[in-house]
């Protein structure tokens, strides 16, 4: 009797919010060459988190929304979560911290590849404390290689590859026809820098009255903003499109407003240079500099400075001719950077092709102290529940 082959199997786990790590993982799938690997998604939703939710069709041969509660025993969670890992061969993917917790509490063997996505400290301590199964960091940009490569401890450091994502190309050629003037994509939250909006719209209207700009996305500083905005007509809110419209409206704006705080490689960035909308962006050293060179595919602007955000912009508005020649050399920078096929393929090879090393797992407690595998989940969930300590 033959003996039946078992497909390569590789696992995407990622938070179940709408935001740039979904359209990463969207597009490494979307791109993907491999026909005889099994493609996995595991969206892990905390129930107690009020944000959007992914919506996208990740195009894998099986997505899983797996549900948890911050009140439940991690342990309890963790074997819940490893019921969707067909075998000990399964190619972990982590872009988060609870399937790492996972691999530890449980002691898995798999195959563990983390992608370092942002420049939070959230993330650097997930890295040091797990880098004991971590088999390969991909870092996707030169900062974040960089930071890792000083937060690692040095026999790991060898594990870092800096490889930058697939970003769907754009197949319109007409850039000359954009009705929106200023665009703004993101969460809508203090992280995004949305903050900053209303101030930097006013200032430009001082000199460009009827300026318009879209807003698309959601948050919690969704009700504030459009009360900020409340009085002015040209200011449009989408709330969470899909990402052709997000495409779509982006092949149609004229200047991206991006006053972020903190970012990795912001995925929107990318998107609006493809389509060739000019970035106007805070500068900031973890990605930014990967893709906008001043004043020629771009413009980075000092966080939080308003009138240098409003300058740029109304020179971009005003001078088709300038903003045309820096979109063309924004869009034709990442086109070569952010190759579809290309870097889907690439990412796909550095995750089969890993080594896969010897694991040292920490054997400490993850979270609060009642995170033991002897602790009824039941038991677990009605002491949180009741609030009597945060260590809990």
């Amino acid at each position: 009797m033959m003996e039946l082959v078992r497909k390569c199997e590789i696992i995407y786990f990622l938070p179940d919010v709408a935001g740039g790590v979904t359209s990463v993982v969207h597009n490494l799938l979307k791109y993907r060459k491999g026909s005889d690997i099994n493609y996995k998604v595991i969206l892990t939703r905390l129930i107690e988190r009020d944000e959007a939710h992914v919506s996208v069709d990740f195009e894998a041969d099986e997505t899983i929304v797996f549900t948890y509660s911050k009140f439940e025993n991690l342990y309890s969670i963790s074997k819940r979560l490893k019921n969707h890992i067909s075998s000990s061969d399964s190619i972990l993917v982590a872009n988060d911290g609870l399937e790492l917790r996972m691999v530890q509490l449980l002691k898995l063997p798999n195959k563990l590849i983390y992608i370092m996505h942002g420049d939070f400290g959230f993330y650097y301590n997930l890295i040091e404390r797990n880098q004991g199964v971590i088999d390969q960091y991909i870092a996707i940009s030169k900062f974040l290689d960089l930071k890792l490569k000083e937060k690692l401890n040095p026999e790991n450091t060898g594990k870092i590859s800096l490889k930058y994502f697939p970003v769907s190309r754009v197949n319109w050629t007409n850039i000359k026809s954009k009705s929106i003037d200023l665009i703004f994509v993101g969460a809508l939250n203090e992280r995004k820098g949305v903050q900053y909006l209303k101030p930097i719209y006013t200032e430009i209207q001082k000199v460009l009255p009827d300026v318009n700009l879209t807003i698309i996305g959601s948050g919690e500083f969704e009700n504030k903003l459009k009360n900020q905005f409340k009085d002015n007509s040209n200011v449009y809110f989408f709330g969470q499109l899909n990402s052709n419209q997000v495409s779509a409206a982006m092949y149609d704006s004229k200047v991206l407003i991006f006053p972020s705080l903190v970012e990795g490689l912001p995925n929107v960035v990318v998107e609006a240079m493809k389509s060739f909308c000019v970035p106007v962006c805070s500068d900031l050293e973890s990605g930014i500099p990967d893709l906008i060179e001043h004043e020629v595919t771009g413009f980075k602007i000092p966080i939080g400075d308003i009138e240098d955000f409003a300058l740029h912009a109304i020179s971009l508005i005003k001078d088709d001719i300038f903003r045309e020649k820096i979109a063309v050399e924004a869009h034709n920078k990442v086109s070569l950077k952010f190759n579809p096929e290309q870097n889907a393929e690439g990412y796909e090879n550095l995750i089969v092709n890993a080594k896969k090393s010897y694991k040292k797992y920490h054997g400490k407690t993850e979270g609060g102290i009642l995170n033991q595998p002897y602790i009824p989940n039941t038991v677990v969930k009605i002491i949180r529940k009741l609030s009597l300590s945060p260590k809990l």
